[in-house]
């Protein structure tokens, strides 16, 4: 794997090595799980201001739940409501001959 310097300040190198130290591992790793961290942060900050631009458009908000109210509607789309019932017996049964073996 290639690498690069960069240049910190100073306390913030000794904050680097001292998480480091703490976990185990090297510094290079904390600063990627730092960045994978940030990354993650700024899109879950998108996701939800996506979501409150959404609410704060009453006619977009009423369209959204509208959809939503669709697709709540097909969880079970006509399934029992127990479409599992008996399982554990069926499960329970052993394979018939030739039935999952390696040939």
């Amino acid at each position: 794997m290639a690498t690069v310097t960069v240049r910190v300040p100073q306390a913030t190198h000794q904050r680097l090595r001292g998480l480091a130290e703490k976990r185990g591992r090297p510094i290079g790793e904390v600063i990627d799980e730092a960045a994978r961290k940030l990354e993650d942060a700024d899109f879950w900050a998108e996701v939800n201001a996506s979501y409150e631009r959404l609410y704060a458009d009453p006619v977009a908000r009423a369209e959204y739940e509208a959809e939503m109210a669709l697709w709540d509607s097909t969880l079970m789309d006509g399934l029992e409501d127990y479409p599992y019932e008996g399982i554990e017996e069926l499960l329970a049964q052993p394979e018939p001959a030739g039935v999952g073996s390696k040939s």
